[in-house]
């Protein structure tokens, strides 16, 4: 198989056949089309709709995004990176480290860019896969669907968001060309992408209303800028590298008692989390409103040491009415009360249970991915392979 540079420009047609066709240039992607080369197994080919590498950390690109997986575990742990800047690595940080494994590794050459997948389907009498992109067919031996859980973002459900006439965009498809100094500006969501965005849109917006359904639990982020020194002895000594990636393993794995056998953990957890309100928050009001009525580790645990103190802002509310509507000039909540605002901020997540690709692949008896886990949830054999769903 020849494969077009990830440099060429405009996709041209796909080869005709390739022995693994991988979806998705993100972490898992990537990490396949390494792996393969390192087998020996050159023929492959990895598309990606985005213009590079990076998957959900190429399009999440607004302000503050970055990971509450310490850095030096959320890597490869076959590329270690000894300079990474914080213990919690920020988004352009992680980019910059996905496109330097990938140039490192040699395997560009083999990955198209700017091509959608639209499908594929079993073909049993060939014993291939059939497969459709928007660069045209191909078939493949191999399926490798790495399209991953935070590709498609989860757009609410909400009467009259057509008629909305300022700005409005989903956290992953940040608009970088508006200047949200002075706006009125309204943010949907208090999840993981949500607590990153608020504090940074606080300091420019001249008022920012926070939409809450659920408050979320989150505990402090205890997050260190490296030193020079300390990169060194990282990049000097690749051992304490590797033992420094265990120990935030080994401390990782410890907290898993505390979500399936031993529940009392948690509650030590959650008094860390109260804490985190209490120094933060003085007011009472917004201190109920914040507070969760749920177990910890029930929903995704946050990380933040400026979500709360951004919420005590004089120009920042916090609204737990149900958005009703929305107006072509504002949100009006189920009390009545219609606010104006000039931007729509939605950080409403993706959708990790229900993903777009699962209803794109059909087996042997046609039936689609999204079909077989319908009745039991997602899952498959060792994390990689699915009943009925060959190679």
């Amino acid at each position: 198989m020849t494969a077009t540079p990830a440099s060429s420009g405009q996709p041209a047609g796909l080869p005709p056949q390739v022995g693994i066709f991988i979806v998705g240039a993100g972490f898992g992607g990537l990490g396949a089309a390494i792996k393969l080369q390192e087998a020996g197994e050159r023929d492959f080919l990895c598309i990606d709709r985005g213009s590079e590498v990076g998957g959900t950390w190429r399009d999440n690109s607004y302000p503050g995004a970055a990971c509450d997986v310490p850095s030096q575990l959320y890597s490869f742990s076959f590329a270690p990176n000894p300079d990474w800047s914080h213990s919690f690595s920020r988004q352009p940080e992680i980019q910059d480290y996905l496109r330097r494994v990938a140039r490192q590794a040699g395997v560009l050459d083999r990955f198209r860019f700017n091509v959608s997948f639209e499908a594929a389907a079993w073909d049993a009498g060939a014993d291939r896969w059939r497969i459709e992109t928007s660069a045209g067919p191909t078939t493949a031996r191999l399926l490798v669907a790495a399209g991953g859980a935070l590709s498609d973002p989860r757009m609410p459900e909400i009467d009259g968001i057509e008629e909305f006439s300022g700005a409005i965009f989903h956290s992953s498809q940040w608009n970088h060309e508006l200047d949200l100094t002075g706006k009125r500006v309204a943010v949907i969501g208090t999840g993981a992408s949500a607590i990153q965005i608020v504090p940074e849109v606080a300091e420019q917006a001249g008022r920012l209303d926070v939409y809450q359904r659920t408050a979320p639990w989150v505990l402090p982020r205890r997050d260190v800028a490296y030193r020079p020194w300390q990169r060194w002895l990282l990049r000097t000594f690749p051992p304490l590298q590797r033992a420094a990636r265990a120990a935030v393993y080994l401390a990782r794995e410890a907290t898993v008692p505390m979500f399936i056998a031993l529940p009392g953990i948690g509650k030590l957890a959650a008094r860390s989390g109260i804490r985190n309100i209490d120094k933060a928050i003085s007011d009472p009001v917004l201190r109920a409103k914040v507070r969760p009525h749920f177990a910890l580790g029930c929903k995704r645990v946050l990380l933040s040491n400026d979500w709360y103190p951004a919420l005590t802002r004089d120009n920042v509310q916090l609204i737990t009415e149900p958005i009703r509507r929305l107006t072509r000039t504002g949100i009006v909540t189920s009390d009545g009360t219609e606010r104006q605002i000039d931007a729509l901020i939605v950080a409403t997540g993706f959708l990790p249970t229900e993903l777009p690709i699962a209803q794109q692949i059909k087996g042997t008896h046609g039936q689609t991915l999204s079909d077989a886990w319908s009745l039991a949830g997602v899952q498959a054999y060792k994390g990689s392979t699915v009943t009925g769903f060959p190679n």
